[in-house]
């Protein structure tokens, strides 16, 4: 016989509750207050970057976001450059920023 394996006891007061955002129709489902708080806050946050941004910046975030969040050991190291503040390399060098006139 194999020991049974107690369940988790849910919060009295909060089962479950399902956002449905008026604007895409996306569900989103939590199971806590602080967690439903959350999910309605990130999604309307979402949605007020994605609404500031044209269709060229949207693509271009996207792409940004899938190789940053496919690789959190990448994105831990890509926040750690920007914090440090790194200086630029010199104009004309290899990943600079600066343009050649021509």
């Amino acid at each position: 016989m194999s020991p049974r394996l107690s369940r988790p006891t849910p919060v009295p007061g909060f089962d479950q509750a399902v956002f449905r955002c008026g604007k895409c129709g996306a569900r989103r489902t939590a199971s806590t207050e602080a967690e439903h708080v959350r999910v309605i806050s990130a999604h309307r946050d979402a949605h007020a970057v994605f609404d500031r941004l044209n269709a060229i910046e949207r693509d271009g975030m996207g792409s940004i976001l899938r190789v940053l969040l496919g690789d959190v050991a990448l994105s831990t190291e890509l926040l750690a450059l920007i914090d440090q503040d790194v200086p630029e390399p010199p104009a004309g060098a290899p990943g600079s920023r600066s343009r050649r006139s021509s």
